[in-house]
């Protein structure tokens, strides 16, 4: 696997970005990464990843490395990781959303940092962090109670939109660049315009063969789109025309590639591309990932295009989290007192679920008039409450946060332990009522980060240059100029990108409603492969170490299996984290055979 670290050993594999003993090491290949160096006197700067910027967009780069203006070097398009250094310092630059991950770790004598969290474990000896990973499955997008831990003891993630700045002693510290912007929604449509196709014609430029996913739906089938259209590129894009589930998809993508020039359509079918299916064959990825259980669904449609020769492949992922947002907006609308905006909006969401439009209102007041110490001190409260005691809440509630269905499978000392973890947080929470909701947007979005570095991580273990152009920067921070409330709409799904797309992209695109669905293929899946997935959980490593109620999970598993509503979601995670438990397992064992060169 590739990676990126600081100064240490060196490896068959390795090489240093520039000529000195400090210099930061690249260790391993992995598909469509590259990296470039540029340095004037004392000063270098590379960017690592897929970064589009000209030589002399880096060139100039090189003040703002001299004068730690840190922002300035996340400007270019693509997606990668920034390094700069002046002799005294050296300074490691995540991405704004926090898809390029950097960890770092503290010994007596130094600051050690690598962009793989798992050669950064084995350096210092670090050993699984359980009680880290049972935060995520129950926590994962409450920053407060995750904190900066990984799924190792003592390694840390640094957090998008941050620099960590390695000093010649070798003491460090975190710097945030990125800071909070607003924009009217035009100029922010404007904005996102221009990003996006710069975004897919930098990508459709550098690319000798370029493929994507073409699912129907708005996202990957804007990318698509703006490729052959604005860019004029040739496209081979896939459709997975899935049997086990019913939407609307296929039909989207055969009437959006019709007559369009450029664009080579394949429709992919496969009964065995179904969730859970060889679960032990999985590539492995760096940290836990909850979507890793579907990974031979995918690797169904990204077949044709590995077999293409594909050298750069474009995703719609992170468009739903970045472009839509959750129903605690309507609390925005309450707090603002817009009431015409409230009422219509409440409306829409009392039809869709079937609730009286008086109660989602009084939700949204409630919601609008909780702070967020409160709401963390809830959360709490909900994790420490036997599930089988826990009254049920009223359908038209609506959270800041919630924990994950996965709560009820804790053990009383994993509640009691995760519990207190919010309980702390709430005492130290800083967060204004006012910034609620941009809060959560952020933190939302950055852990689909974390998702997105794993998700790419097992493309390109099957040999799939995985792009996700909606998490470049600029894309990123066009979007999250504009209040959450903005990016909700009564009729559209995304009306932030049909305006930014608009003239672009065919309306009729635009303002489809429906989104594709793929329960059928889990419980399809699930059934299939039960015998399987009861067999990882018997002999579940969390439940072993005392964090997991083995029985209530294995209970839930039997009811799903026979075709009852549930914890689907909370289950697949479950899954999805011990199988990384077993594969890091596996590598432990290989690894002390084996002598292991790290950086």
């Amino acid at each position: 696997m590739f990676h990126l670290s600081s100064p240490g050993q060196w490896s068959a594999d390795s090489s240093a970005l520039w000529s000195d003993p400090r210099a930061p090491v690249v260790r391993g290949t992995s598909v469509g990464t590259t990296h470039r160096v540029v340095s004037d006197g004392p000063v270098r700067m590379a960017v690592v990843g897929n970064c589009y910027a000209t030589d002399r967009q880096l060139r100039d780069g090189l003040h703002a490395a001299r004068s730690g203006q840190w922002s300035a070097l996340t400007t270019w398009p693509g997606s990668y990781w920034a390094v700069a250094d002046d002799g005294d310092t050296t300074a490691v630059i995540t991405d704004v959303a926090g898809t390029r991950p950097v960890y770092f770790a503290e010994t007596p004598d130094r600051t050690h940092w690598s962009t793989s969290a798992q050669t950064l474990a084995l350096r210092i000896g670090a050993r699984v962090d359980h009680a880290s990973v049972i935060a995520r499955l129950v926590c994962a997008t409450v920053p407060e109670v995750t904190g900066n831990g990984s799924a190792f003891q003592g390694v840390r993630r640094l957090a998008g939109g941050h620099a960590l700045v390695i000093h010649r002693d070798g003491q460090h510290s975190v710097e945030e660049y990125e800071k909070p912007r607003t924009l009217h929604f035009a100029e922010a449509a404007a904005e996102l315009r221009e990003a996006l196709i710069t975004a897919v014609t930098s990508r459709a430029a550098a690319a000798r063969k370029l493929t994507a996913d073409f699912s129907g739906g708005l996202d990957s089938t804007s990318l698509v789109l703006l490729a052959t259209g604005i860019a004029g590129a040739e496209v081979l894009a896939v459709t997975d025309a899935d049997a086990t589930s019913t939407n609307e998809d296929v039909a989207y993508a055969q009437r959006a590639a019709t007559g369009q020039p450029g664009l080579h359509h394949e429709l992919v079918t496969d009964a065995e591309g179904l969730f859970f299916a060889g679960l032990l064959d999985a590539p492995a990825t760096d940290q836990p990932f909850p979507d890793a259980a579907r990974w031979r669904m995918r690797a169904a449609y990204q077949r044709p295009c590995i077999g293409h020769g594909s050298d750069t492949h474009l995703t719609g992922s992170g468009a739903d989290t970045l472009l839509a947002t959750s129903p605690y907006y309507l609390a925005d609308l309450a707090q603002a007192r817009d009431i015409s905006a409230l009422i219509s909006h409440s409306l829409a969401r009392a039809r869709l679920r079937h609730l009286p439009m008086y109660a989602v209102v009084a939700a949204a007041v409630r919601l609008s008039r909780t702070t967020h110490a409160a709401v963390l001190r809830q959360l709490a409260h909900e994790i420490t409450t036997d599930p089988a005691k826990a009254k049920p809440e009223h359908p038209a509630r609506l959270h800041w946060v919630r924990a994950s269905g996965l709560h009820s499978w804790l053990t009383p000392q994993a509640r009691h332990a995760l519990s207190t973890r919010a309980a702390i947080a709430a005492e130290h929470c800083t967060v204004q009522p006012s910034h609620t909701s941009r809060h959560r947007a952020w933190a939302e979005l950055r852990e689909f980060g974390t998702y997105e570095a794993e998700l790419r991580n097992q493309a390109h273990a099957q040999g799939l240059p995985h792009h996700a152009p909606y998490l470049d920067n600029a894309v990123v921070r066009a979007a999250m100029a504009i209040p959450t409330s903005s990016r909700a709409s009564t009729t559209l799904q995304k009306p932030l990108l049909g305006a930014a797309l608009h003239g672009l992209v065919p309306d009729w695109l635009l303002q489809r409603r429906t989104k594709g669905a793929y329960d059928g293929n889990a419980y399809t899946g699930l059934r299939h492969h039960v015998t399987a997935l009861r067999d990882l959980l018997t002999t579940s490593e969390l439940a072993a170490e005392g964090w997991i109620d083995a029985s209530a999970a294995c209970a839930e598993l039997d009811r799903l299996a026979a075709g009852v509503p549930g914890k689907l979601a909370a289950l697949e995670a479950l899954i999805a984290a011990e199988l990384w438990l077993r594969q890091h397992r596996s590598r432990a064992t290989t690894s002390e055979t084996t002598e292991v060169s790290h950086v």
